[in-house]
């Protein structure tokens, strides 16, 4: 039977470069608008990237019926998972808003 040897601990040190790096990515990102106004347009170029795909299919522009139809799934799932996380973000404010303090 084989016994796995215990690993060293990091030190300290490493631990806190490891959290000062983590801050540094969370700031280069972004404010929390700039990325759900990033998210959006991506949901608006799936649908109009499923839209144009529909559009080639029906004028016989393109026959390819496979990437029309994955082009609509995604947007389709992209819209609809938009759709319920608004509708969980406006309970939650709701939810919120009714606590009393």
């Amino acid at each position: 039977m084989f016994i796995v040897p215990l690993t060293s601990m990091p030190s300290l040190e490493e631990i806190g470069k490891t959290d000062t790096l983590a801050a540094k990515n969370e700031e280069s990102e972004g404010s929390f608008g700039d990325i759900l106004k990033q998210k959006i347009q991506n949901v608006k170029d799936l649908e109009m990237q499923s839209l144009q795909s529909a559009y080639d299919l029906s004028t016989g522009a393109s026959s390819d019926i496979e990437t029309a139809m994955l082009d609509s799934a995604k947007a389709s799932t992209a819209i609809e998972m938009t759709v319920q996380l608004t509708t969980r973000a406006v309970n939650a404010y709701k939810e919120i808003m009714s606590m009393q303090v």
